[in-house]
Formats: C-alpha cells, sequence, structure tokens
C-alpha cells in the first residue's frame, strides 16, 4: 500500500513538471514570435535634406536653409541635415539623433583614408511646445570625420545661436543661424569660401506684429551706410556668410520679414512616422552613416 502511495505521489510530480516545462516552453515561443513596431518608435523617412516633421519653418527660412546646405555639399561634399520632430519618441535627443544618422546613412561612404568620409552633421530640434516632457531640445550631432567641429564648438552654435531664438519661438531663424554657423566650419577645414545670397549687414527680427519706428529708422541707416560703401568700392564679395576662408565669427544677422511667424502652427505626424512620403527629387544621402555620439546638445 505505502509503495502504491509513493508510485502515486511520484507520478504527479512529474505530471507538474511536465505541464511547467510546457508552459515554460510556450512562453518562450511567445517571446520569440516577432512583434508589431509601434508606428511612434520609428524613424520617419527621410524628405530631403531639411525634414520639417515639426512644422515649425516658415517657407523663406528653409529656402535660405536649403542654399547653405547646397553650397557646402557642391563645395566640400559634406552633408548637414536638418529635422525637426514634435517629440522624442521615447528616446533622448542624443540617442535620437545618432539613430537618424546612422538609419539614414548621413555623410559620404568612402574608404578609410577619404577626408570627405563620414563628413555630416545631424541637426536636431524638437520643439518645447510639442515635446512630451514639457521641454524643448536641440542637438548637433558630428559624423566620425567631423572631428573639426568639437563638442564645445557644437554647444558654443547652439548656445550662441539657435538656443536664444528657439526660447522666442523662432525655430526658422535659430537653425538658419545654426546651419550658418556650422558651414562656416566646412569652409575653414576644406578651404573654400562660403558666398550666400543673402546679405549679411542687415537687422535681425525685432518684432512679429508688424514694422515700428526704430526698425525704420535702423533700416534708413542701414541703406545709407550701404550706399556710402557702394560709392566707396571696395573689396571682393564676401556674402551673408561672412567673408573668407576662415570665416566670420561674429554675429550672423539674418534678414526677417517684417510681421513673420511660424507657419500655421506646431505640425504632428498624421497619425505616426510610418507614412512619409519622399520628396521630390531627393535622391537620398551619402549612405556612410558614421556616426559615434560626438556633438552638444542642449535643452530649454
Amino acid at each position: 500500500m505505502r509503495v502504491t502511495r509513493e508510485h502515486g505521489d511520484a507520478s504527479q510530480r512529474g505530471a507538474v513538471r511536465s505541464r511547467a516545462a510546457a508552459f515554460a516552453l510556450v512562453l518562450a515561443l511567445v517571446a520569440a514570435l516577432p512583434r508589431p513596431v509601434d508606428a511612434q518608435s520609428r524613424l520617419p523617412r527621410p524628405v530631403g535634406w531639411i525634414n520639417d516633421f515639426a512644422n515649425v519653418i516658415e517657407p523663406e527660412r528653409e529656402r535660405q536653409i536649403q542654399a547653405v546646405i547646397d553650397e557646402v555639399r557642391a563645395k566640400s561634399g559634406g552633408e548637414i541635415v536638418v529635422v525637426t520632430l514634435p517629440t522624442l519618441m521615447g528616446r533622448t535627443a542624443p540617442e535620437l539623433a545618432l539613430q537618424i544618422g546612422r538609419e539614414w546613412g548621413v555623410g559620404r561612404a568612402g574608404e578609410p583614408g577619404d577626408t570627405l568620409r563620414n563628413t555630416g552633421v545631424v541637426v536636431l530640434v524638437v520643439p518645447k511646445e510639442t515635446s512630451d516632457d514639457g521641454r524643448g531640445h536641440a542637438r548637433i550631432e558630428t559624423g566620425l570625420g567631423v572631428s573639426f567641429i568639437t563638442a564645445a564648438e557644437a554647444g558654443r552654435i547652439l548656445d550662441d545661436y539657435m538656443i536664444p531664438r528657439f526660447r522666442e519661438g523662432d525655430y526658422g531663424t535659430g537653425i538658419l543661424l545654426g546651419v550658418v554657423a556650422i558651414a562656416r566650419e566646412y569652409a575653414e577645414r576644406f578651404g573654400f569660401e562660403l558666398t550666400g545670397e543673402v546679405p549679411r549687414q542687415i537687422q535681425e527680427p525685432q518684432a512679429r506684429g508688424g514694422p515700428t519706428a526704430i526698425g525704420v529708422i535702423v533700416l534708413l541707416v542701414l541703406f545709407v551706410i550701404i550706399l556710402m560703401a557702394l560709392r566707396g568700392g571696395g573689396g571682393g564679395r564676401s556674402g551673408f556668410y561672412g567673408g573668407g576662408r576662415r570665416g566670420y565669427r561674429g554675429p550672423i544677422i539674418i534678414p526677417f520679414p517684417f510681421g513673420g511667424s511660424h507657419r500655421g502652427g506646431w505640425g504632428g505626424f498624421g497619425g505616426g512616422f510610418g507614412g512619409f512620403g519622399g520628396g521630390g527629387g531627393f535622391g537620398g544621402f551619402g549612405g556612410g552613416g558614421g556616426f559615434g555620439g560626438g556633438g552638444a546638445g542642449r535643452s530649454w
């Protein structure tokens, strides 16, 4: 009788172990199944060199930024990519900018030793007005071939040119100023001159509502100065970027139309990142994607 009871207990324990093993196997199989990717966690598809997914760059500013990017590409092969996003998508700004640079393949792909290899920069901006943590975030992420823009220099560009405008909600101008400052570093490194198409000596925005008396006076004074300069002749053309090969490191002054503002509200994603189409004629980046976490970031 005792032997029979012990045999029954052993059988019961064996059955329990079998059920536990089967349950563990089922859990392992479920964990191994591919999971649907959350649309909000995927990177958007690039639509061009300027990817304004947060809808904060005015058309005129976008045109000016594109002109700077095009000139850097034509004269050095360097790639500057601008990305604005409503949120950080559950990441930190450094993680997000690094992922963009790598997955989009920003920067030229080349052989080891090629001085133009991985000379890409990602300028990432997440506006405070749409950020999920209530703070704005900006990041200048530099490729492995852009060691000439140090972390300290990237931080200075953010502090001096970009963040002050972002605090005012003027994202288009802040991004333009930052891109121009980055372009100067390319010009110095690769020994070319930035010409540009926008006059350098012109006032920055003073008001959003319309022209003021002070604004009119300043414009008149500038007109007189320009007229005197034209009469007096002078050296070669330097453009609004600020001159020769080593670049102009003083204030970057950009024209701003009176009464301007950011275009039409803070943009959303329209149901996640999955649906962005390609921009007309955009052939993609250089395919390098060599980023190691260099650069700097700021929050406000």
